[in-house]
């Protein structure tokens, strides 16, 4: 038994946009077997398959494949990428010379839902638009990596053109990420009024919560966005909703964040709680102190916080504000307690001086 002959070319089967198939040997041999997904074995031949590499202009092969398979499926190459390949079938008495090398291409790369968020993102309208045409209805919501439908990056950007094209195409405005957000929610944080006034009118659930229990208010306070909240409390939105983690309704958010006083000002007004406290005890005073902000505490003080209530541990606002040393807020708090002393000094005295001339009168009575 001599070494094997030269054998014939690879034979081509199923390509993708990052793979090829090969088959050689028995698969080409017997036709009834081309394109079967088993592995077919010859136990007399050994396979060598070698793809040609170029490297700083010069051309050589490297193996990438060995083994008895008479087929294989090479994976994760680039699409619309030519390759090169050869053979080789060895046996106990030795191996053949190489085959002559057959060229095969790879597809282009069939359009994705990461395609539709990449155009989206870069506000492509024109491929957007072949996207939503070219891909299966269902992936109008498909998520990225962050968990954003395609709709819910056109709202963080602002790119209303898309938005439109992507809700007439039925993306749902009510689509939740895998952390609970939804497009109005990421609108909100953004200062998008724009766009949260067109999922809106697309019937957006206004009083939605993600899996922290934050709903689009919060989420607005959150983004300092002075025009959203403002808009969001004409429509009527629940205002002193509590999230599930700290019990932070979106006035405590405003005292444990930015501080903003004309947003702390406009959910007051339209009666959001001052003395609403979240899953310690602490108040809203007491969350403004500790992060020192004076102007939202003299606002919540004008509106009748509590400035004597105290947390779970005991804690006042003043013990805050002092224990972070805010001095401002400390300094203000102590002269609004001083006042209220005073204030309640008075009326003790007033009291007293009542029931001194109840008791003259009644003496003068009973004199009379």
């Amino acid at each position: 038994m001599s070494a094997p002959e030269k054998p014939d070319p690879p034979i081509v089967g199923k390509v993708t946009h990052s793979s090829i198939e090969l088959y050689w040997g028995t698969y080409r041999k017997d036709p009834e077997h081309v394109g079967l997904p088993a592995t077919r074995l010859d136990n007399r031949l050994h396979y060598v398959v070698q793809e040609e590499e170029v490297s700083s202009g010069q051309r050589s092969y490297g193996t990438v494949y060995s083994g008895f398979s008479s087929r294989h499926v090479f994976e994760g190459l680039e699409p619309k990428t030519s390759y090169r390949y050869r053979l080789r079938a060895a046996n106990d008495n030795g191996a053949s010379p190489w085959s002559a090398a057959i060229e095969v291409t790879t597809t282009k790369k069939p359009p994705s839902s990461e395609d539709l968020h990449k155009a989206t993102n870069r506000n492509d309208i024109e491929a957007v638009e072949r996207l939503i045409k070219e891909l299966n209805k269902e992936l109008i919501n498909a998520p990225d990596k962050y968990g954003y439908s395609p709709l819910m990056i056109a709202v963080q950007k602002g790119h209303k053109e898309i938005m439109g094209l992507l809700i007439k195409n039925h993306a749902d405005v009510n689509y939740q990420s895998s952390s609970g957000k939804t497009a109005l929610m990421v609108g909100c944080y953004a200062g998008k009024l724009d766009a949260a006034e067109v999922l809106y009118e697309h019937k957006a659930d206004l009083g939605a919560r993600d899996k922290t229990g934050s709903t689009a208010l919060h989420w607005a306070a959150d983004g300092k966005s002075f025009e959203v909240v403002r808009w969001l409390v004409s429509k009527g939105v629940e205002l002193d909703k509590k999230d599930y983690t700290s019990g932070w309704t979106p006035l405590m958010r405003v005292a444990a964040t930015s501080g903003d006083e004309n947003i702390g000002r406009i959910l007051i007004h339209h009666g959001s709680d001052v003395n609403s406290v979240d899953v310690d005890g602490k108040s809203v005073l007491m969350m403004a102190a500790l992060n020192g902000h004076i102007g939202l505490v003299r606002l919540l003080i004008s509106k009748g916080a509590n400035i004597n209530k105290r947390s779970e541990h005991g804690k006042t606002a003043l013990d805050f504000a002092k224990s972070f040393d805010h001095r401002q807020v400390t300094l203000f708090l102590e002269e609004e307690l001083k006042k209220i002393k005073a204030i309640e000094k008075e009326k003790r005295l007033a009291e007293s001086m009542k029931e001194q001339r109840s008791g003259y009168d009644l003496k003068e009575a009973i004199n009379g």
